[in-house]
């Protein structure tokens, strides 16, 4: 590195002056033996006091210069650790592009040299700029300022390699060279071929309607567990699996005798697709695979005694501010032990705006359609949700709501309010397939 610039300069000496005076009077009144000895001791610990202040005064000397800066940031690897105790790692190529890999994500960035101090990194649409000083004292330490903020971060480098020394649960919204910032974060989980591997909590509170007697009285409760997992490939796509467990509180089951309904409660039938995922250069999502639904209830009332499969396929636009698409399933079933059949068609259409800041707002409806009861079930949804880093580790907190517009004429549900919890976790299976 050159063009080093010392931060600030010290100039001790003129109180050395007026203690230098203050010891000749010493001198007079004491003796000049006695005298000389105490003005050497005097002298000896103001010099050792001005030597420490000047070597701590030029401890940090800043990396200034253009060509400089370009030279420190090319071919730069910044790691810090994770939550997971994975690395996340920001690398930044002399072509002025970036990529950050962490939680098992490639986000793209890119970075330029702004005036002779400062770097700055774009991230999702938001340029954060820094200053960078190395220690005089020991040169493989540098620090980095956020002209932004002026908060200062120490990092090592070895072998090309800056490690950043704060701890994981330090990483905040707004990201950094090494770590993800809540816009980021927010933009992969509104992916549906992320490679982040997240763990949500769906609580869905629905209430029904419907010509059944008391249809208008029942309610109910869902609390749906959907894992997603990706494998990512080295080419770039992903293996992803999403099961959905739901634990089911008060289903309305009609009692034909009673004229009345009761509440089941139970474990319902787990759910999951298996597909191959790719994302073009240009941001086109294309997935296929199969979807499948296992007869899990604990009760009869709460499960279709069949096991069903069937294919699945995706197709949608990722972009900065929006992600768009469709993802259509169809499902028939092939073995069990009831005489029920399953011939029912699924399509979830997913419109996300990202207006930044870790917000995302949009529809994400899941629309049913059963061929042997020639039944649609249609909702209007609306979803608005929030991303952020707590300790350290991505999380999301959404809000969604539907209206059926079209249900069975029985009862069906009418409203469904559901509060989302999602924490963005380490596949640790992708360690066994490895």
């Amino acid at each position: 590195m050159n063009n080093y610039r010392a931060k600030e300069n010290g100039q001790p000496g003129l109180g050395v002056m007026k203690i230098r005076n203050r010891c000749q009077s010493v001198v007079t009144a004491i003796g000049t033996d006695v005298a000389e000895r105490f003005q050497a001791i005097v002298l000896s610990g103001l010099f050792v006091l001005s030597t420490a202040a000047l070597a701590q005064s030029s401890e940090w000397v800043s990396i200034t210069g253009a060509e400089t800066l370009r030279k420190f940031m090319s071919g730069t690897k910044v790691e810090r650790k994770l939550p997971s105790g994975d690395l996340s790692r920001g690398e930044y190529h002399p072509d002025g592009t970036g990529t950050l890999y962490s939680w098992g994500a490639s986000i793209p960035r890119t970075w330029e040299v702004k005036g002779d101090e400062q770097v700055c990194i774009t991230v999702e649409r938001v340029t954060r700029c820094y200053q960078f000083e190395r220690n005089s004292a020991d040169l493989d330490l540098y620090r980095a300022r956020d002209v932004t903020s002026d908060e200062w971060v120490e990092f090592r480098v070895t072998d090309g390699r800056a490690i950043v020394a704060d701890e994981p649960k330090k990483m905040g919204n707004k990201g950094g060279a090494a770590a993800p910032s809540s816009a980021e974060i927010a933009a992969e989980l509104s992916n549906p071929n992320t490679a982040l591997a997240s763990l949500t909590f769906k609580n869905q509170f629905r209430w029904f309607e419907g010509d059944l007697p008391n249809a208008d009285d029942q309610r109910s409760y869902t609390l749906l567990l959907q894992p997603a997992l990706p494998f990512p490939l080295e080419n770039g796509d992903k293996i992803i699996w999403r099961p959905a467990i739901p634990f089911i509180v008060d289903q309305p089951i009609f009692d034909p005798e009673k004229l009345d309904f009761d509440g089941k409660t139970g474990l319902g039938d787990i759910g999951f697709d298996l597909i191959y995922a790719s994302t073009t250069e240009t941001g086109i999502l294309m997935a296929a695979g199969i979807f499948s639904t296992l007869p899990t209830g604990t009760s009869s009332d709460l499960t279709s005694g069949r096991w069903s499969i069937g294919p699945e396929i995706l197709i949608g636009k990722l972009d900065k501010k929006y992600v768009l698409g469709v993802l259509p399933n169809h499902q028939w079933d092939i073995a069990g032990w009831t005489d029920k059949t399953v011939n029912l068609t699924t399509i979830q259409i997913f419109a996300t705006y990202l207006p930044g800041g870790g917000w995302n707002v949009g529809s994400l409806p899941v629309i049913n359609y059963d061929w042997d009861n020639e039944q649609w079930t249609v909702p209007i949804n609306l979803t608005l949700g929030k991303s952020m880093i707590l300790g350290g580790r991505p999380w999301k907190f959404a809000l969604e709501a539907n209206y059926y517009v079209e249900k069975p004429d029985a009862i069906g549900p009418e409203w469904m309010v559901g509060l989302n919890i999602t924490p963005v976790v380490k596949n640790y299976l992708t360690d066994i397939f490895k």
